[in-house]
């Protein structure tokens, strides 16, 4: 159980990096657009790739090492929000930069997720597999709660940069 309580903060701190990146951006696109629709095409974007990566994901997490493929997904999603950091501190970033960063995201966040969720039965004693799924639902509902209140909070007064700086450092 050690090692996946291990696991299991890392992922609790690096899941409520990456939703505040989420929430920054998507008060940034809201500065630039004022439309909600745009806001829409992002999260649309996002999850659209899931749909068409999913059927084949657990083939790809079944032939392939799952520790690998969990530090697959998170060298993507690192790359991808280096990428949309650097395009914004450049001044050039556009919102279809992000259509395509958050499709990526989207298909290797997808694989990430199946591997890292089919990896806990190896890593748990069979009596703990419920507090272990428990866990792993926490995360993702913690970061959803205090992600937006910790992003809105600081965007003001740190900008988008100092939330893509608080990403990095909890990747």
């Amino acid at each position: 159980m050690r090692s996946f309580i291990r696991i299991w903060v890392g992922q609790l701190v690096s899941t409520i990096g990456s939703y505040m990146t989420v929430f920054a951006l998507m008060i940034w696109v809201w500065q630039q657009t004022e439309s909600a629709t745009i806001l829409a095409l992002v999260s649309f974007f996002s999850q659209l790739p899931r749909i068409f990566i999913t059927p084949v994901a657990g083939i790809i997490v079944d032939r392939f090492d799952r520790k690998r493929l969990m530090i697959l997904g998170d060298v993507v999603a690192l790359l991808a929000t280096v990428a949309i950091a650097l395009l914004y501190l450049a001044g050039v970033l556009r919102i279809w930069h992000l259509y395509g960063a958050v499709a990526i995201y989207g298909c290797f966040g997808q694989i990430q997720t199946l591997a890292y969720s089919t990896s806990i039965a190896l890593l748990v004693p069979k009596t703990q597999y419920t507090r272990a799924e428990s866990m792993v639902a926490a995360v993702n509902y913690s970061a959803a709660i205090f992600s937006p209140v910790l992003a809105g909070s600081l965007y003001p007064i740190i900008g988008l940069s100092g939330v893509f700086a608080i990403d990095l450092v909890t990747f």
